[in-house]
């Protein structure tokens, strides 16, 4: 299992090297920001499970200030924040804790306690994951923020409209969780995967022998979402002569099996999901206008990436931590220009691309940095938009980098395909710290 990670915030080298000490004997991964320039930085590109947040740093040496000006920026990102002080202030603990910190604790502290704080601020993380998949920094996330807050307690059924890969699937798990129906199943089916001879089985389900291959009862997706939430994707690929039994459902709360002489009462939300141009398949004839106005009694349409750019750089420190866990491999950061590459990519595959590059860069990275030859974007006009705000320096770096790539880090090879000698390529390495070695 990853070990958590806490973010040590705080100016004194002492102070966070006997906190790295302490915390990594206890089995956490430390990371250490010496300012609140560097703390957000650093909270760009992971998510820690917990931030230790010193109130004083260098303007000041007793008001908390700082500290509290930079818990104002951190509370936003939904991470729990414990508050340090060597000064015995009870006031401002409670201005800290009024601003959004989980806990304060004063220098210096007790080994014990501070672990057991600790601990107990940690252990809602481990309780529910999902909430960190959920990332929203953006205006416009913020925006429908706001907006799931309010629907998600009601019984109203949704309708999410959205590009292909842009996360509706997890925002009708957010919307689960946020409802009343969260401690009931949520059951996703995607429609665009079902077979149409299987449409009905897979919706209501089916008694042995009701057809040639029904060989044994099947509970169908109503059933297995009782008093829970049903997420039905691609609903616009649904066959047009299952729609009236669609229908009759939300209408009746009530359906009945494939073979079942009777029929069978249901209670379930149903969120359904498309980035199909529903009014025009009603147009067209293949949707139905009744069932239409049934499934969006509230429509929400999910942002694509490229207009939520504030969440891109927060999206791939998840997808970092996930990836670094699936393969046991150790966090890595990004260069500031895969930084750029990645805020100035159109992102047509949206969230779904993002993972997967971040997936491929993961995988052929060795070092503790992702570079822009460990990025591999199946459109070229990212890299051509980047170069005009790469500095010459920076262009001759990445050269280098992608050459000696090329070539297994074989300094001959490289020097040659560069056009220079091997003397220039070494004192160029040297110059930008980086590795290779010779024949």
């Amino acid at each position: 299992m990853t070990p958590h990670t806490i973010l040590v915030v705080d100016d004194d080298d002492d102070i966070r090297f006997a906190l790295s000490l302490l915390l990594e004997q206890a089995g956490y991964r430390v990371v250490e920001a010496d300012g609140p320039s560097q703390c957000m930085q650093l909270l760009c590109r992971l998510t820690p499970a917990l931030v230790l947040l010193d109130m004083n740093f260098t303007r000041d040496t007793t008001s908390g200030k700082e500290g509290l000006a930079l818990l104002e920026q951190i509370t936003p990102l939904d991470i729990p924040v414990m508050l340090m002080t060597a000064w015995a202030n009870i006031e401002l603990a409670v201005t800290g804790l009024q601003t959004g910190a989980k806990d304060f604790i004063e220098k210096p502290w007790r080994k014990e306690k501070l672990l057991s704080q600790i601990a107990n601020h940690i252990k809602p993380i481990t309780t529910q994951p999902t909430q960190s998949d959920w990332i929203a920094y953006s205006s416009a996330m913020q925006s429908l923020n706001t907006l799931i807050t309010q629907l998600a307690p009601t019984d109203a059924n949704l309708l999410i409209l959205g590009e292909n890969g842009t996360g509706k699937s997890q925002l009708a798990k957010r919307i689960h969780q946020l409802s009343a129906r969260s401690e009931a199943p949520f059951v996703s089916l995607n429609m665009g995967a079902v077979a149409e001879s299987l449409f009905e089985s897979e919706l209501f389900g089916h008694h042995k022998g009701a057809f040639t291959d029904a060989k044994q009862d099947r509970t169908g997706a109503f059933s297995r979402a009782k008093n829970g939430t049903l997420f039905m994707d691609e609903i616009g690929t649904l066959p047009f002569h299952l729609q009236p039994k669609l229908l009759q459902v939300l209408e009746t709360g009530e359906f009945t099996p494939l073979g079942a002489n009777n029929s069978e009462q249901v209670n379930v939300r149903l969120i359904a999901a498309t980035n199909q141009d529903l009014a025009s398949a009603i147009t067209n004839g293949q949707f139905r206008q009744d069932l239409y106005y049934r499934l969006n009694t509230f429509v929400i349409t999910l942002p694509a990436l490229r207009e939520r750019k504030d969440d891109i750089l927060p999206l791939a420190a998840h997808f970092i931590n996930q990836f670094a866990g699936k393969y046991n491999k150790s966090p890595c950061t990004l260069s500031q220009s895969v930084e750029e590459l990645l805020c100035n990519h159109s992102w047509p595959g949206n969230i779904r691309e993002l993972s997967h590059v971040i997936e491929r860069a993961m995988l052929i990275c060795t070092q503790s940095v992702i570079e822009l030859a460990h990025i591999m974007l199946d459109s070229q006009t990212s890299k051509s938009q980047l170069i005009p705000q790469l500095t010459l320096e920076e262009l001759e770096k990445q050269r280098i980098t992608d050459v000696l790539q090329q070539h297994n880090q074989q300094i001959t090879a490289a020097a040659k395909s560069l056009g220079i000698s091997r003397n220039a390529l070494y004192r160029r390495m040297e110059k930008y710290q980086l590795e290779g070695f010779d024949e």
